[in-house]
């Protein structure tokens, strides 16, 4: 099982908070014996990000646009 002070090198680069949900994902994956570390790493990365983009693209206020009509 994995912790937030030792995590796979290939979660190093997430930033913390992705990370904390990278581990959780990947320690519930290996807990339930479904995948082997490698695979697990790399699905609980993947979906850390996309959990990460959605909330950023939910808390995000929608961008003003300008519309001019050209004739």
């Amino acid at each position: 099982m994995w912790s937030n002070t030792h995590f796979p090198a290939a979660m190093r680069s997430l930033n913390p908070s992705t990370r904390e949900k990278a581990i959780e994902i990947a320690n519930f994956l290996l807990a339930n014996g479904e995948v082997d570390k490698a695979q697990a790493v790399a699905i609980s990365i993947a979906e850390a990000r996309r959990l990460a983009r959605q909330a950023r693209m939910v808390n995000e206020p929608a961008p003003a646009y300008s519309y001019t009509r050209r004739l």
